[in-house]
């Protein structure tokens, strides 16, 4: 006897599917989108203000562009950390591994995993999150596109 059930049709299956998958990237983004406790916040500062300062800045702002015509090739300003650019967009996740790992299209981002730790690397998120207006806050991560 062969079973003619489409399982993939099934309308319970494919809620069960997508709840799952909500759930699990929830959980993937748990800190993403809430404030740093006030002790995370200063030390994510002195850290910053340690090992990020000179490239992005007094408050996250970043470097100011170099005009192209002048900038050597390849050569990448530090973004602003701030809410005038994108780090908003990234979730908690993806800031720690970028300040773990660096960037590999740039030796201007380095890693700082060996230096940092995971909890300081989330600190520092912390304190960059603490530039942020709630509204950008509320706005971090996944849902930067559908609250803005």
């Amino acid at each position: 006897m062969v079973n003619k059930f489409n399982y993939s049709y099934h309308p319970m299956i494919r809620f069960i599917a997508a709840f799952m998958f909500l759930w699990f990237s929830v959980q993937a983004v748990a800190d993403t989108g809430k404030p740093a406790t006030p002790d995370e916040i200063a030390e994510g500062k002195r850290l910053y203000e340690s090992y990020c300062l000179t490239c992005h800045g007094q408050a996250g702002v970043g470097e100011a562009p170099i005009p192209k015509y002048i900038r050597a090739p390849g050569y990448i300003t530090a973004m602003p950390l701030n809410e005038t650019s994108h780090a908003w967009h990234h979730s908690d996740e993806q800031l720690v591994e970028t300040i773990l790992n660096g960037l590999q299209r740039t030796n201007r981002m380095p890693a700082w995993k060996g230096v940092l730790d995971e909890q300081e690397a989330r600190a520092v998120v912390g304190y960059i999150k603490s530039l942020w207006s709630p509204r950008i806050l509320a706005c971090q991560g996944p849902r930067h596109m559908s609250c803005m």
